[in-house]
């Protein structure tokens, strides 16, 4: 979600984005899940789309985070774990290279999906005071 926003007109107290574990679009996740669940995700997507349309009355495909990257107004550090087995760690990887603004990309060694603080507290925590000492002006 954050990082979608991040192309948006935002408040100014928004000084840069952490995006820990963020999947490229709503469509590449979810086409993945349904594989990991040994579906074929071709035939099973169209469904998930629709019924999105319908019951949640949004396009899955109408915004993507990787799409507004390319158009990013804030800093972003992207932290993902290399053993994240729920998104990716390739999508951080394909954010990072989509992002247009200052922006900084850490992988922890070991860690799966949402837990990379827990894994390396002390290297999580030195990427983002370092992010924000180099890539975030100080309001």
């Amino acid at each position: 979600t954050v990082m979608t926003l991040s192309a948006m007109e935002l408040p100014e107290n928004v000084i840069g984005i952490l995006a820990d574990c963020g999947y490229t679009s709503a469509k590449d996740i979810i086409k993945k899940v349904i594989g990991d669940m040994k579906l074929p995700a071709s035939l099973f997507y169209p469904f998930v789309k629709l019924g999105a349309k319908i019951f949640g009355h949004f396009d899955l495909e109408e915004t993507s985070p990787i799409e507004s990257l390319k158009k990013s107004r804030v800093p972003v550090i992207f932290i993902h774990g290399d053993t994240d087995d729920f998104v990716p760690c390739e999508m951080s990887k394909r954010n990072y290279e989509a992002c247009v603004t200052r922006k900084q990309l850490v992988i922890i060694h070991g860690a799966g999906h949402g837990v990379c603080y827990v894994v390396d507290k002390e290297a999580y925590l030195t990427a983002l005071r370092d992010f924000f000492d180099n890539y975030v002006e100080k309001v």
